[in-house]
């Protein structure tokens, strides 16, 4: 996959933090407010499960629209879609003191897996999507990392220069999984299963240091 740089104005990356989130700023919301506690997967701290689908989301679209999967208007359309439910879920977590409530959240999952759909369907000329759950589910975590990748560099937490390099090693972790993967008959080893999980997790943890400016333990002067 090649570096993603998003365009759109539609996107507003501000969240409302989870439930285990301090109030932040945007970076915060995007990839996590606070240090990545140990042993929990990174890609998953300190965002609701809106949040990380909105950012899979963003990050499916952006990769389509960067590898022509997607044309200029349909991931145009497809980010005002993502935006669109992004000021819902705003607007629901006002009305209920900050938080979804079980049946705001129940509709907000509706809404992005409609939209899920229509992605896939955009990006491969109106084929339904993998009835296989984990079929659907294998590029997951590259959508997230393309996402905070994309958010990130929208909100001017990233330059876009920092936004090619994290593309570009991304990048060679999906070069990495397609080898191993040709090597093993088509699918992870366990051994390689579990090289490629702490690559992807001390790549998440750069994505979040740059973001932040807390490399090697130097702010940067971001936010």
């Amino acid at each position: 996959m090649t570096p993603v740089s998003l365009n759109s104005s539609a996107i507003q990356p501000t969240y409302a933090p989870a439930l285990s989130q301090k109030a932040g700023s945007q970076a915060g919301a995007l990839s996590g407010s606070s240090v990545p506690a140990a042993g929990a997967p990174p890609d998953t701290l300190h965002l609701s499960p809106a949040a990380l689908q909105e950012t899979a989301l963003t990050g499916r679209v952006a990769a389509g629209a960067q590898n022509g999967s997607l044309t200029a208007d349909q991931a145009q359309q497809l980010y005002t879609q993502i935006s669109t439910i992004h000021s819902q879920i705003v607007a629901d977590q006002q009305a209920d003191g900050g938080t979804l409530s079980p049946t705001d959240a129940q509709a907000i999952k509706q809404s992005q897996s409609e939209l899920s759909q229509t992605i896939y369907g955009d990006a491969h000329n109106g084929a339904a999507p993998p009835s296989d759950p984990t079929a659907a589910g294998v590029n997951a975590r590259e959508a997230q990392e393309t996402g905070r990748i994309a958010l990130n560099e929208k909100a001017g937490n990233l330059t876009s220069s920092q936004g090619q390099q994290l593309g570009s090693q991304l990048s060679t972790i999906q070069q990495q999984i397609a080898t191993d993967e040709q090597a093993n008959g088509g699918s992870l080893s366990q051994t390689d299963a579990q090289a490629i999980s702490q690559l992807q997790n001390q790549f998440s943890k750069q994505i979040y240091e740059t973001a932040h400016g807390t490399a090697a333990g130097q702010p940067t002067g971001t936010t």
